[in-house]
């Protein structure tokens, strides 16, 4: 029986950006958010050829382009500003109105993934009951699976809404106003087709 090798290559940049603390009115000066994306492939030997390795690269840039084209549509069309762009001020340590919208933005993504887990191993467990001799899964036990995604994704969606009141309350006085994102830092890679 052949074993795999997992190949992954990232690639990186780092957007400079500032912003005016909403609370302190401090200017945070040149702060940097990195942007990192990854491609992966499975092969069966323990180095890539050249072109395979090539293509990897590629496909890791051409990632990293995709992610920063969805950032900065999300934070010039939409005002959300993503996570990756910390909001803890240098000064007073205190958090920032405009963070809020990036953790909106991602509030179903953990609850989806729990539901997401939770159904395939149900239908796993639905599959292992009536397609194999094995008498211990039981459809209760495909129910009692499914369940345990749906609580996780409840749970995971009752957190994300509290820390996103409990940011909403923390940054509700003072002052709002955006970072100032220096994306002509970036603009070769957002003008990539």
């Amino acid at each position: 029986m052949g074993s795999y090798y997992r190949h992954t290559r990232s690639e990186k940049v780092e957007v400079p950006y500032s912003f005016q603390c909403e609370h302190c009115g401090k200017d945070t000066g040149r702060l940097r958010a990195a942007i990192v994306a990854e491609a992966t492939e499975n092969s069966n030997f323990k180095t890539l050829n050249a072109d395979r390795e090539a293509k990897l690269c590629k496909r890791a840039h051409e990632n990293l382009v995709r992610e920063l084209k969805t950032l900065h549509k999300d934070a010039t069309e939409k005002n959300i500003i993503s996570t990756k762009f910390s909001d803890k001020c240098p000064n007073c340590h205190e958090p920032q109105s405009w963070a809020v919208s990036g953790l909106k933005n991602k509030m179903f993504e953990n609850p989806i993934v729990c539901l997401i887990v939770g159904a395939i191993f149900a239908v796993i467990a639905v599959v292992a009951h009536y397609f194999t001799d094995m008498e211990y899964v039981t459809l209760p036990m495909a129910a009692a699976i499914f369940g345990i995604g749906v609580a996780a994704a409840a749970g995971c969606l009752v957190w994300n809404v509290i820390k996103i009141n409990a940011k909403s309350k923390k940054t509700a006085t003072g002052m709002h106003n955006l970072p100032k994102i220096e994306w002509s830092a970036v603009s070769n890679l957002l003008e990539e087709q």
